[in-house]
């Protein structure tokens, strides 16, 4: 049997029990929770057995797309919420899932409407129909005794008023069956859900809104202070049971179990990151993985040639995180081509709620998307719009981790993008000939000991922050030199002499860049792109752009005279090279 399969037998359990809904105001606070179930006859129907409580309710709605969107809620109020722009969710004991595909919400739709039928039984008479119902028994009775003819007259009127009340009785329960067979239309179902929808909406920051809470398999756990009465600040877990007033929608396919260790996990990561000051590090970025604070305004680039461990660990850390994981393909953070103001963003559809981000490896050469990075890493509510939907503002809760063996390249020079990045070296390589294909499944079998390291990193991290290590702040460094090749090329090759008769034209100043490029092993820019560098550079370090004889020329700069190996054009007193 699938997963949905048996949440859907879970919830309709738990909806036959129930009592019905209560269409007054909410507040989202206790008086949203279940009631206890009223103890009242039960009767097969349906698809199962059908508390008459409920089913009693349910044929006083009228036969109405409104009635039945709270006949709807009558049996299904304390199983479903609606999300605004995103859909309605189903809670299956542990959290609040989203419905993708209508494969739990529809069949709650359709057991509501085999119930519909059912309803006919409970119709009762209007009082005056059952006043006129019970004078015509009494005149029937009278007439069979009666031997006067003119009182038999009105004897004989009133049993027709009870003949037609209960005909009308008898037409109202035959119309809600037929009422029933009508209501199983798509329409009427599409309808149904429509007009419940707005008694149990909630909006998409209402979910999960608790940074420091995290869903296990066994219940619901809280990085929390004041666990500890002579160190009030200290960082603790705190355990409880699921609850649907939480309004948690993720769940992590892991129990928290204290007690669980990880010992091949700790000897992998040994291995593939010998360094402990790094190793450290990765804990506490992957605990604060596990929260949704997005205060450092950083991601992750792993950077290293293959078997290595950096995707294995990644891989594990997604699969443990569950709901709190997603993918964007690297292409959402690369290449030129700009979104229109109202185009769909489908691969950003899972963003909402998550904790972990990975992007897909980038293939070389591909240019990075400042603009997108600095939008999700911002902490600034970002526009997501699925397809046939309207616009979510969401506020990003996730932390972005990027592993490839090539670097994006980044043509941002400015801190603004690079204060962001956070490059970590994975520089073992394994030997063909050690590689564990099982190592995947031998990890995942220690996946509650692994969370135990990360609630470890978490609690470090709320404590004493991310502390990136010196090691990290070299590599990125480095990563961004190498990524403003001119500003290489002007630091290695030339003099800032602030001399207006030092005087270079950009055509010498290109060559003599493609020059250095070539020696240093850089990918050199294009012509245009690396004139569009050059005034930023000048106004920042010191030389100038101006005009001589109408041609672009750079003054108060020259080349080291130790640099070159290669002809240079000159420089004539016309502008011309």
């Amino acid at each position: 049997m699938s997963d949905d399969h048996e949440a859907y037998g879970a919830i309709v359990s738990r909806i036959d029990a129930a009592e019905a809904y209560d269409f007054g105001p909410t507040d989202g606070g206790d008086d949203t929770a279940p009631p206890s179930p009223p103890a009242s006859e039960s009767h097969e129907g349906g698809s199962g057995p059908v508390n008459e409580a409920i089913l009693g309710l349910c044929a006083a709605e009228p036969e109405t797309d409104i009635g039945n969107g709270r006949r709807f809620l009558h049996w299904n109020r304390d199983g479903v919420l609606y999300v605004a722009r995103i859909g309605w969710h189903v809670y299956d004991g542990m959290r609040w899932a989203e419905d993708v595909e209508g494969r739990l919400i529809r069949p709650l739709a359709h057991q509501v409407v085999e119930r519909i039928v059912l309803e006919a039984r409970l119709i009762d008479a209007a009082p005056f129909e059952a006043k006129a119902i019970e004078a015509a028994k009494e005149a029937a009775d009278a007439l069979t005794r009666s031997e006067d003819k003119a009182a038999d007259a009105g004897l004989k009127r009133i049993v027709a008023e009870g003949a037609d009340a209960e005909k009308a009785l008898k037409g109202r329960k035959s119309g809600r069956r037929r009422y029933g067979k009508t209501s199983g239309s798509s329409g009427k179902l599409d309808n149904m859900l429509r007009e419940g929808a707005p008694y149990v909406s909630w909006t998409v920051s209402d979910l999960d809104a608790d940074p420091l809470a995290i869903n296990c398999q066994n219940g619901t756990i809280r990085l929390v202070q004041g666990l500890h009465p002579t160190v009030p600040d200290a960082w603790g877990v705190q355990a409880s049971e699921h609850n649907r007033r939480d309004l948690i929608s993720k769940l992590m396919p892991v129990d928290h179990s204290p007690g669980a260790s990880a010992p091949l996990f700790h000897e992998f990561l040994e291995r593939v990151q010998p360094n402990q000051t790094i190793r450290k590090f990765l804990q506490r970025y992957f605990g604060y993985c596990l929260t949704a604070l997005t205060t450092e305004q950083v991601f992750a680039f792993f950077y290293g040639e293959g078997r290595n461990g950096k995707s294995t660990l990644v891989d594990l850390v997604s699969r443990i995180l569950g709901d709190y994981s997603t993918t964007v393909p690297f292409e959402t953070l690369a290449g030129d081509e700009r979104r229109k103001g109202g185009e769909a963003t489908p691969d950003l559809a899972r963003l909402p709620g998550a904790r972990m981000v990975r992007a897909s490896e980038p293939e070389q050469g591909m240019k990075l998307r400042e603009s997108v990075v600095k939008a999700l890493t911002g902490g600034e509510p970002i526009l997501i719009r699925r397809l046939h939907a309207e616009f979510n503002e969401v506020y990003p809760t996730f932390k972005l981790v990027i592993s490839g063996n090539h670097k994006p390249d980044v043509r941002g020079t400015d801190d603004g993008i690079w204060r962001r990045v956070l490059l970590v070296p994975w520089e073992i390589q394994i030997p063909r000939e050690d590689v564990d294909q099982g190592l995947p499944d031998k990890l995942w079998a220690e996946r509650a000991g692994v969370l135990n390291w990360m609630i470890e990193g978490a609690l470090d991290y709320l404590t004493y922050g991310l502390e990136v290590p010196d090691e990290v702040r070299a590599a990125t460094d480095s990563y961004r030199e190498e990524s403003d090749p001119v500003g290489a090329f002007i630091a290695a090759a030339c003099d800032i002499t602030g001399d207006p008769n030092d005087v270079m034209t950009p055509g010498a100043l290109y060559t003599a860049y493609k020059i250095f490029c070539d020696q240093a092993a850089f990918n050199h820019w294009t012509a245009s792109t690396f004139n569009r560098q050059l005034p930023r550079k000048a106004s920042k370090l010191g030389f100038a752009k101006a005009k001589t004889n109408g041609n672009t020329v750079y003054r108060g700069i020259r080349l080291r005279s130790d640099f070159g190996s290669a002809p240079i054009p000159s420089y004539t007193p016309d502008g011309r090279e």
